[in-house]
């Protein structure tokens, strides 16, 4: 910072003396840049965004941006911008931006003429929309991923669906607000620990310029008790990652100790692995992830973060996918967390965000008909009382009172081959076995998913939990129905009267709750700890940012 104050006062000290030999009258006026012609000045490869420099300088009627009406560089706005540049850990290193930063940081220690002020005008525009337009938006190669999605719906029939939210911000209005610091502030994300994430990868970048933690050499599965050359480099290797800590009786031998066991099972829990304190192949394999792998995951998720909806409402509820939880904040706090269970690899739950607007008790399961196509009518060609078993019903339209039909006047066989549509509408009418157990919470979307219950409990104590057919299936239903009963509409005594029963009832929300289903494999958990989650969809591998 104090080299670039230094730079920046011998610059102005170059253009008062520049000044002196002219007819300061001349320059009594706001800086005029001809955008034209200093673009024709400068290297078209050095200067990106013509066109946005054009509307730009149109815009602000060819005023100059980063010079005073004396032809003086205004020193504080350019110093905020590179240092800006500078410090920032989502810029690649070696990236056009922070390049550029480093350039016009060293140009600013030259004497410049007219034509040499107007060119470094323009270059600082130019970069600044850059800065600009990553702080916003991020990297993410967006064209690319749907794409490769496209070609995943085609080749495999699996539907794969990511709903963006861009930010309405006019990148070019942005560039003409006086107070950089403040502009920056306003469009960096603040929802979905973001900053956590910041703090994160602050402290992998000093692993990094540290050398990295040594890779372990292989070896077989150890735990508590054992003893050996290995359980001091495994200690060292975790102390790197501030897993181990010091704790009671702890050792820097060779036994593998308590104090070591806990530091295992917390990094464990921080990568989504069973907590059991063994260091078997899976955790060995975790272990050996380079520390530049994790840094490109937190950028990855910290740009997706960017194309979520800003949080504004004073309740709202996150389900992360990869994390298999749900978590409800009030006034920027949580207040809950519940276990769920999402669709699995061949029914991935969409990313995509909506409002909670009713409830419904007592639920009809509606078979979507795909499930029908894929599913059920195979399993009826095999066994004809498949039906039965599953208590379930065939009706004529998706109303739950219209007439069922009887099971043998359908002919299975016709339906076999998938190309015929299937004519009749499949219910299981509410009851201890229902696929949506006793409540579900609606937002009605063109997915047709919903949070809902189940009555396989069990799975909730799997560590991965991508089970359903794209539904996220609730741990606790009726623990964050009492959660959200501040809402009028909601009457504890009279829906526990209901749900002891098996009549359907609608419950429609004074207060909509916002909902975010999100796709986050790298998070701050609670105890301020970088965790990372299962990649069930793949969508790490396929979503890539482009290296500016």
């Amino acid at each position: 910072m104090r080299s670039l104050k230094k730079t920046l006062l011998l610059l102005i000290l170059s253009a008062t003396l520049l000044m002196a030999n002219q007819n300061t009258s001349t320059y009594s006026q706001e800086v005029i840049v001809d955008i034209n012609r200093a673009l024709l000045s400068n290297d078209q490869h050095i200067v990106k965004n013509q066109t946005m420099l054009q509307n730009f300088y149109q815009q602000r009627q060819n005023r100059a941006l980063w010079l005073t009406e004396n032809w003086r560089i205004k020193g504080s706005k350019v110093m905020h911008l590179l240092e800006y540049i500078k410090r920032d850990l989502t810029l690649n290193p070696h990236g056009y931006i922070r390049k550029k930063g480093q350039i016009l940081t060293k140009n600013l220690e030259q004497r410049h003429t007219q034509e040499g002020l107007i060119s470094l005008e323009v270059q600082l525009t130019s970069l600044y929309y850059e800065f600009l337009h990553h702080t916003v938006y991020g990297e993410i190669d967006w064209n690319g991923f749907e794409a490769e999605l496209e070609n995943l719906k085609r080749t495999t029939a699996v539907d794969y669906n990511w709903v963006k939210y861009p930010l309405k911000f006019d990148i070019i209005s942005l560039m003409s607000q006086e107070d950089i610091t403040q502009t920056l502030h306003n469009i960096t994300p603040k929802g979905y620990g973001y900053q956590k994430l910041i703090n994160s990868l602050r402290e992998l970048y000093v692993v990094k310029w540290k050398g990295g933690w040594n890779r372990l050499p292989p070896f077989k599965s150890i735990k508590k008790g054992y003893a050996g050359p290995i359980v001091k480099q495994l200690r060292e290797r975790l102390k790197f990652s501030k897993d181990y800590r010091w704790c009671k009786n702890s050792s820097n031998g060779t036994k593998f100790d308590t104090c070591l066991e806990k530091a295992v099972k917390r990094f464990q829990r921080r990568h989504g692995l069973t907590e059991d304190g063994v260091v078997g192949k899976g955790t060995q394999q975790v272990l050996n992830i380079p520390v530049e792998q994790k840094i490109n995951k937190v950028l990855l998720n910290m740009d997706r973060i960017k194309w979520l909806p800003r949080i504004r409402a004073e309740r709202y509820i996150n389900v992360n996918i990869p994390e298999y939880m749900l978590h409800y904040f009030e006034y920027g706090q949580e207040v809950q967390k519940l276990r769920v269970i999402v669709g699995d690899k061949k029914h991935p739950t969409p990313v995509f965000s909506n409002e909670i607007s009713y409830i419904t008790l007592n639920p009809y399961w509606k078979i979507p008909e795909g499930i029908v196509k894929r599913e059920v009518v195979p399993a009826m060609l095999k066994d004809p009382n498949y039906i039965k078993k599953q208590g379930l019903e065939v009706h004529t339209t998706w109303e739950e009172n219209s007439s069922i039909v009887p099971l043998n006047s359908i002919n299975w066989n016709d339906y076999a081959d998938g190309k015929e549509k299937f004519p009749y509408r499949l219910m299981q009418p509410p009851g201890q076995r229902n696929a949506l157990g006793k409540i579900k919470f609606k937002f009605p979307n063109n997915f047709s998913v919903y949070l809902h219950d189940t009555p396989s409990k069990h799975l909730f104590r799997k560590k991965s939990r991508a089970f359903s057919h794209g539904c996220v299936r609730l741990s606790k239903p009726l623990s964050l129905l009492k959660t959200i009963s501040y809402d009028p509409s909601i009457d504890l005594i009279e829906m526990n009267t209901v749900l002891a029963g098996k009549e359907k009832q609608d419950v429609i929300l004074t207060y909509r709750i916002p909902i975010n289903l999100i796709y986050l494999t790298a998070w701050v958990n609670e105890n301020n700890e970088l965790t990372f989650g299962d990649d069930v969809y793949n969508y790490d591998k396929y979503q890539h940012r482009i290296i500016k």
